[in-house]
């Protein structure tokens, strides 16, 4: 009687006698299915991967300070725009008498008499004597120069935000890499589970041609050591899988036991199908040409501002002066004016540090041309090389699946007295040598892929 049958038949008969049991074993079932499903580890797509990286990973959240570092520079210099406060404050006490001794007719003759009119002591007591100065300044003409300086940091800002997108590349690729490589190492250790299962199949039959004396004890000592061998490719390779999977976990910031398996990923890029169109994407990607378009408009600015350092200083000032505690002294002094600086002769030092930040445009302009030449050679050499490796793995491909239907042919024949067991182990010796050349071409493929995408500067 079938086992599905024979279930139906037990379920029914005790449903009726024990339907307390029933209902337990159901529910029972039920849990456990949920616990099944509970457990079985989450797909994750390269897509996924990617941005849970992006938001969690600690190497970009440490870059991101960057950012609001220089936003806080461009804070502070907004304040200078703004009037400036200074307020002084002084106190002191003398530890000994002063004694100013003024001679008769010191200051001359008033209506005749002299002033004083005889010689005259004047001494002061000790005591604590104070006194307070204000001063508030608005700069005019150097609002220009701060308006300067606001800029270039602001361009600063823009370089601080272009690294931490070089970050989220690094990251980026990181995470492809190790999906990549993850990929690669399933794809190994498939290939090692059939290994192990074929070689098994070997062992059975050989085990039962050795019982029935038809081949030698070394022979079927051979392939148990040849299935011994592969068993130990398949737990290296499990070992070398769950490695990558942690390391996978921790590029995506969390914690690295988290199970998971993998998606397929697109077989080919856009990219791929123009150079042209490849072309295109790195020139408007790539963050080495953005920073260094970024470092020109850097020494534009700072040339602007070392311009402006040939303007007057010019500025509204106001002025409150108060020896509160001195006796015979006026209580308080205020005063409004303009103050006006210029350095009218430097021997030529503003000239000489603005050729220099000229010099810093034509460098920068330079570097950003090399830069481009650069990025193009290295896309055009990463796209050839992710050609010729699609182009190899495909070879590699045809002649694992020439040598596999090879050797299912050969098996059948070991299996039906039809071929020796050296035979058959020739064979498989050409099956694993195809094997590591596909996987080799596979690895190459994987490589270039990743160098291609890593070589298209996209986020």
């Amino acid at each position: 009687m079938p086992e599905g049958s024979a279930r139906r038949i037990f379920l029914a008969v005790a449903a009726r006698f024990f339907p307390v049991a029933v209902l337990f074993a159901t529910v029972a079932g039920s849990a456990a299915a949920q616990v099944a499903s509970a457990e079985s580890p989450a797909v994750l797509t390269l897509e996924t991967a990617l941005a849970e990286a992006q938001q969690s990973n600690r190497l970009i959240k440490i870059a991101s300070q960057s950012v609001l570092f220089s936003n806080d520079q461009i804070l502070a210099a907004k304040t200078q725009r703004y009037p400036q406060f200074n307020v002084q404050l002084s106190g002191s006490g003398l530890l000994t008498p002063i004694s100013i001794t003024v001679p008769k007719d010191a200051f001359g003759l008033v209506n005749g008499s002299p002033v004083p009119a005889q010689d005259s002591s004047i001494t002061t007591n000790p005591h604590f004597s104070a006194m307070s100065f204000i001063q508030i300044s608005q700069p005019l003409s150097q609002l220009y120069s701060v308006h300067l300086n606001v800029e270039l940091m602001k361009v600063g800002k823009t370089l601080s935000q272009e690294q931490l997108r070089q970050q989220r590349q690094e990251i980026t690729n990181s995470v492809k890499e190790a999906y990549y490589g993850l990929l690669q190492t399933q794809s190994a250790l498939d290939a090692a589970n059939e290994n192990v299962k074929a070689l098994r199949e070997t062992d059975r039959t050989t085990t039962s041609y050795l019982q029935q004396k038809t081949v030698l004890q070394y022979q079927s000592t051979g392939v148990k050591v040849q299935l011994a061998q592969a068993e130990l490719q398949v737990v290296t390779l499990q070992d070398t899988f769950e490695t990558q999977k942690e390391n996978l976990n921790d590029l995506m910031g969390r914690d690295i036991r988290t199970d998971f398996t993998l998606s397929g990923v697109p077989e080919a890029l856009p990219q791929e199908q123009s150079i042209e169109l490849a072309r295109e994407s790195a020139q408007a990607n790539r963050t080495e040409i953005r920073q260094a378009q970024i470092k020109i408009d850097q020494a534009v600015y700072a040339k602007r501002l070392q311009k402006a350092q040939y303007i007057p200083e010019v500025g509204i000032q106001y002025l409150f002066f108060s020896p509160f505690t001195i006796q015979g002294f006026p209580s308080n002094v205020n005063s409004l004016g303009i103050s006006f600086k210029w350095d009218i002769f430097d021997w030529g030092n503003k000239r000489h540090l603005l050729d220099e930040k000229q010099r810093g445009i034509e460098q920068g302009q330079l570097n950003l041309l090399e830069t481009r030449s650069q990025v193009t050679i290295d896309l055009d050499n990463r796209y050839r090389k992710l050609r010729e490796a699609r182009a190899g793995l495909k070879v590699a491909e045809l002649g694992q699946q020439a040598e596999k239907e090879k050797l299912e042919v050969v098996m059948k024949q070991y299996k039906q007295k039809a071929a020796l067991l050296s035979a058959l182990q020739t064979e498989q010796a050409n099956m694993a040598q195809s094997a590591a050349q596909y996987q080799q071409a596979l690895s190459n493929f994987w490589s270039a892929r990743s160098e291609f995408e890593k070589a298209l500067g996209e986020n």
